[in-house]
């Protein structure tokens, strides 16, 4: 094997497809750029930072053409709200039917290496660029430095959460003595000892009091992912310390994020402004930037499109919500329309609405539109907070928060001796209903169910209707939890003989 010599110009490609990094796309593309005479400049730390986007950005969004995205697949193709579409293939039905082989391409994590890569570079070498140009600044180096390490975070959360145990990289592969093929840490010391630090590292460096901007690791961001992986630990205490960390940091419109009331969230009439157009409000926190004149079609496996999907909503979600009274996230969601050509096409991204929207040959071109997926935004916050709160035994601030997300829908807010939410599980069974509905396609659901030890409850049923509507064997989820993470790819364990395959797929 020769010496590894880390082409730059896999970053400077990057570069050209990271559109949520405006002013890096002035950068060229650079030809076998070694390392060492890299980052020599703001224009080279711009430019490697565009690559750890562009990277991100390639693993949850695609590469522009196909189903190539993994946004939904992980965050909730195996969940209730998406079943396979009519033009759905192998892989589509083995993550709806719980039938997951190694072969399957959504097992693939090497989209998210590649990013960790990216963002092992950027810590390591940014800091040098100070001694060649003096507008890389300590402001600039720490901010870029912070931003890589939440990303590198965030990459293995997923990892974690997907596959479980996770190979760890905190260098970059630079030298072929290096041992290229480890094996995989357990996931709790992975959570402990990687994915914690980096994001406490992150925010230690990141620039505070800021306005955010929407398309960065930034203040507000750092925080929501802690809370989130303390929510995955079921360390509610600390769950509740970083929410409240995330409403002391500022909003794309240079408000506070506040978090005391729905006042602070964005108003009802406007709420399809969060998914299109994030940095008009000030609830967004982070989100992945698109531009179809340079990234092409944002082709999710639920987009608009002149033909069908591989994924449509699932029949237990269309036949319920859009019977909720008042309720106006529905029909800014899904085309709630019955029928062929319909229930496939999540509209929430796209700045049309439900009632004239077009099917078959009328239908606008999904590569026209810009596509920006949330990672993060305060409603998001508040009802992970109702979630921490309920655990903690807060019942009175829990449904506060709850209620500032269903009135905001147009819902009635839920008095505290509802009975729907008398005891602490109901309470919890409401939230996460709350979230399904609210964060729909919004890639939370699979984790959701996942960290609340609610897959085998909502999805044996589901899962058995679909075997009966299959004319499968009816076996439900079935018993073995260990098939709650995905098989390690075929391809991934022949690329690393020290891996091993997950105990429920050997």
């Amino acid at each position: 094997m020769k010496k590894v010599q880390l082409y730059i110009v896999a970053l400077a490609i990057a570069a050209v497809s990271a559109t949520g990094c405006k002013k890096f796309l002035d950068e060229k593309p650079l030809t076998q750029v070694l390392v060492e005479n890299y980052f020599k400049s703001l224009n080279d730390v711009n430019a490697s930072m565009a690559g750890v986007y562009g990277a991100f950005q390639e693993a949850m969004t695609g590469t522009g053409s196909g189903f190539s995205g993994y946004y939904h697949y992980w965050g909730e193709s195996r969940s209730d709200n998406f079943d396979k579409g009519q033009y759905g293939g192998s892989v589509d039905l083995e993550l709806t039917m719980n039938q997951l082989t190694s072969t399957n391409r959504t097992a693939n994590w090497t989209v998210l290496y590649k990013t960790i890569g990216r963002a092992n570079t950027c810590i390591k070498f940014i800091p040098q660029a100070q001694q060649y140009d003096n507008r890389v600044t300590n402001t600039i180096r720490d901010n870029s430095i912070a931003q890589c390490y939440a990303m590198r975070a965030m990459c293995y959360f997923y990892i974690v959460r997907v596959w479980g145990d996770a190979v760890v990289w905190t260098e970059p592969y630079d030298d072929y003595t290096q041992p290229s093929r480890i094996p995989r840490s357990g996931k709790d010391s992975v959570i402990d000892n990687q994915i914690i630090p980096d994001l406490q590292k992150a925010y230690s460096l990141i620039q505070k009091n800021q306005t955010a901007n929407v398309w960065y690791l930034n203040e507000a961001a750092i925080c929501a992912a802690l809370a989130d992986v303390y929510m995955w630990k079921k360390d509610y205490n600390n769950a509740v310390a970083w929410i409240q960390k995330v409403f002391a940091a500022k909003g794309p419109l240079g408000a506070v994020l506040s978090g005391t009331s729905g006042a602070n969230l964005e108003p009802s009439a406007t709420w399809k402004r969060l998914f299109t157009n994030p940095t008009a409000t000030n609830e967004a926190i982070w989100s992945i930037n698109w531009d179809f004149t340079y990234n092409d079609c944002a082709c999710l496996p639920i987009s608009i499109a002149t033909s069908n999907n591989p994924l449509a909503v699932d029949v237990s979600v269309h036949s319920t919500w859009k019977t909720r009274s008042g309720d106006i996230r529905p029909k800014w969601t899904y085309d709630t329309l019955t029928g062929t050509g319909h229930i496939d096409k999540v509209v929430k991204y796209y700045n049309i609405t439900n009632n004239s929207f077009p099917t078959g040959t009328g239908a606008p071109l999904a590569n026209t539109y810009n596509v920006y997926l949330v990672m993060y935004r305060l409603g998001d916050v508040y009802l992970s907070y109702a979630e921490a709160l309920n655990k903690l035994h807060d019942k009175t601030n829990s449904l506060k928060y709850l209620n500032f997300i269903r009135v905001r829908a147009g819902l009635t807010a839920l008095d505290i001796n509802d009975a729907s939410i008398a005891t602490e599980d109901m309470m919890e069974d409401v939230i996460l209903q709350e979230r399904q509905y609210e964060l729909f396609a919004e890639g939370k659901r699979w984790f959701d169910l996942v960290r609340t030890n609610h897959v085998k409850k909502i999805m044996d049923p589901i899962i058995t209707r679909r075997q009966i509507s299959y004319g499968s064997p009816v076996t439900g989820f079935g018993d073995d939890a260990g098939k709650i993470l995905w098989p390690v790819l075929r391809q991934n364990l022949e690329d690393n003989k020290a891996l091993k395959q997950n105990s429920s797929y050997n």
